[in-house]
């Protein structure tokens, strides 16, 4: 089947390009440690104080004792995400979309070759977006809600405990001509460098967040001192579907202003959901003060029949982050082939008090 392997195997030897969406998961990293082949995966959290050390009133009366970290431990099981799609061969005798009654692409094997290779894409690209979820829902809420395929909630919600003061609302809305968004937050960022330990970096905004901030008087005033240095305003793209669009003084920190309009559809009613709700602002610390991981539960399988065991990889890992399972089945019966992809991803953010969200509506 000369047609179907070389078409195949130079679709796994040059995997679709996931780089150019994800970007609220791609400040989750993962390491070869983080691929494993358990069925629960352990989170250790540890909160540290900031304290200074005591001095002693006399040598007689000891050392003081100081009393350990907080630590958190937990077990979490990975969410599955197994998706599928199947052709049965008679599909593969119609012609297919881009063919012409005098130009074919080829007969039913290379027809499958296509068809296998658009059901990859299409399933790497789904279960992409899902992590995308879930490293949206971390940033906003702390915890991760899944859905299946009916919408409906899972019964088990993955919470990571985050502080409720990472979480904010505003006591004026930042549509509203008398709210101050640089003071709620300048607030909130004081309050992630108390518990974390580390200065705010980034804000990421949500598009009606960054609509009213420019907008509001205050704001404007501190933007149109560019001379005295404190702000600028100079969109540019970043990678992963991000906007960079310069930076201002919050008190003692310089923060990157983002904003990032991506969107998904949800399973069961297509209906077009941000990842970034719009009144929300996300705020955490740089990038390489995070320890954010992507972790990824085990897969057991079946092995591949013939062909596809030889040509078609088992799993396939994509820039180094993301690790699918593959699975390629006929069913001879139904005469149809099934394509299968699965992956059991978790994102886990341990420094659960470096980032917060401010929700800047009532």
């Amino acid at each position: 089947m000369p047609p179907f392997i070389e078409k195949v195997l130079t679709y796994f030897k040059s995997i679709p390009d996931l780089d150019k969406m994800g970007f609220l998961s791609s400040f989750f990293k993962t390491k070869e440690e983080d691929f494993t082949t358990a069925e629960l995966v352990d989170i250790d959290i540890v909160r540290s104080g900031e304290m200074v050390a005591p001095a002693l009133r006399n040598l007689r009366g000891g050392a003081v004792a100081v009393s350990d970290d907080i630590f958190t431990g937990k077990q979490v099981r990975p969410p599955v995400y197994a998706l599928e799609r199947t052709v049965n061969i008679f599909e593969l005798m119609k012609r297919q979309p881009g063919e012409t009654q005098f130009k074919e692409i080829g007969d039913w094997v290379a027809r499958l070759s296509v068809k296998i290779k658009s059901a990859f894409d299409l399933m790497y690209a789904m279960i992409k977006r899902s992590i995308e979820l879930q490293a949206s829902q971390v940033f906003q809420t702390g915890t991760v809600t899944l859905t299946d395929e009916k919408g409906n909630a899972l019964d088990v919600v993955l919470d990571f405990k985050p502080k409720a003061t990472h979480f904010p609302a505003v006591t004026t809305a930042w549509s509203n001509s008398a709210a101050d968004p640089i003071a709620d937050l300048t607030a909130l960022a004081r309050t992630i460098r108390k518990d974390g330990q580390r200065d705010v970096a980034n804000a990421i905004f949500g598009y009606r967040a960054w609509q009213n901030f420019i907008e509001n008087a205050k704001v404007k005033a501190v933007l149109d001192l560019r001379r005295a240095d404190l702000a600028a305003i100079n969109p540019r793209l970043v990678n992963k579907g991000g906007a960079y669009m310069g930076y201002i003084n919050l008190g003692a920190y310089r923060v990157n202003l983002l904003t990032y309009d991506g969107t998904y559809e949800t399973f069961d009613t297509k209906a077009s959901m941000d990842f970034v709700e719009p009144d929300n602002v996300i705020l955490t610390a740089d990038i390489t003060d995070l320890d954010f991981r992507l972790v990824y539960g085990g897969v057991p399988d079946f092995d591949m029949d013939e062909p596809f065991s030889q040509i078609i990889p088992a799993e396939t890992k994509v820039d180094d982050t993301i690790l699918f399972h593959n699975r390629v089945y006929r069913d001879t019966k139904q005469r149809a082939y099934t394509s299968e992809v699965t992956c059991r991803p978790i994102c886990i953010p341990v420094s659960i008090d470096r980032f917060g969200c401010l929700k800047t509506a009532l």
